[in-house]
């Protein structure tokens, strides 16, 4: 029997969750290989840059981890990650754009390029205008980049909180039964169970606390969560 096709808040479910893991983990990466490199230099403010945009893409992370949870507050955690992501890129791109030091930006000329400069004519003083220029193409662009970006993420999860959540207060979609399994005699035992108010007391407390107290979200994950326990109980499947 052919699955049934998935809602569209289902859809958008699955694409969230798949975009945040993605996202999170690279954001984490990159973090990680910077802060690695800002430590080999015993640059200590890009260590500490490192650490806090490290941590924001854990918190997109988790925020994926929490809707995989039936945790609707993990959209929160998506949006803010990336508010926070953006101002953070934006603080530091302004910081730089204000202490731009001319000494320290041709203190970085190797002795070739100053040779050469040298045998050209040019004097340090004649490059000045494009050095300063080109610092400030780096920083504004990386500050669109972002807002382009981190910006347009976080408005992206913004615009899916409500079919998110639509997707996470139904009931999880029934997976279609294999020629060897047949799981729907358990969701009919737990359709029972609940209409004599047969509820295991301690499931009930799991599912309350997995789904952060929202009573319809707290019974779709019930049911789940009893089907699982039955499944893993059962002797021979029911046909």
């Amino acid at each position: 029997m052919a699955a049934p096709q998935p809602t569209p808040a289902q859809k958008a479910l699955q694409r969230v969750t798949g975009l945040s893991r993605l996202n999170g983990w690279s954001v984490v990466i990159v973090a990680g290989l910077g802060g690695l490199i800002a430590l080999v230099l015993g640059d200590w403010l890009s260590i500490g840059l490192g650490l806090l945009v490290g941590g924001l893409g854990w918190m997109e992370v988790k925020g994926g981890r929490m809707l995989r949870k039936r945790d609707a507050d993990g959209m929160k955690w998506l949006v803010r990650s990336q508010m926070l992501l953006l101002a953070l890129i934006l603080a530091y791109c302004s910081s730089r754009l204000g202490s731009f030091d001319p000494e320290s930006a041709l203190g970085n000329l190797t002795p070739d390029m100053e040779a050469a400069l040298k045998e050209a004519g040019i004097a340090r003083a004649d490059i000045m205008p494009l050095v300063h220029q080109m610092f400030l193409a780096l920083y504004i662009s990386v500050a669109v980049a972002a807002l382009l970006y981190q910006g347009g993420l976080a408005l992206y999860y913004r615009r899916k909180v409500q079919l998110v959540t639509e997707a996470l207060a139904a009931p999880p979609p029934v997976p279609a039964a294999s020629a060897t399994e047949n799981i729907q005699p358990f969701y009919d035992a737990v359709a029972a169970e609940l209409a004599a108010q047969n509820i295991k007391p301690g499931l009930w407390a799991r599912a309350l606390a997995e789904s952060s107290g929202d009573e319809a979200r707290t019974k779709a994950r019930y049911i789940q969560l009893r089907v699982d326990e039955m499944k893993r109980t059962a002797g021979p499947r029911p046909a």
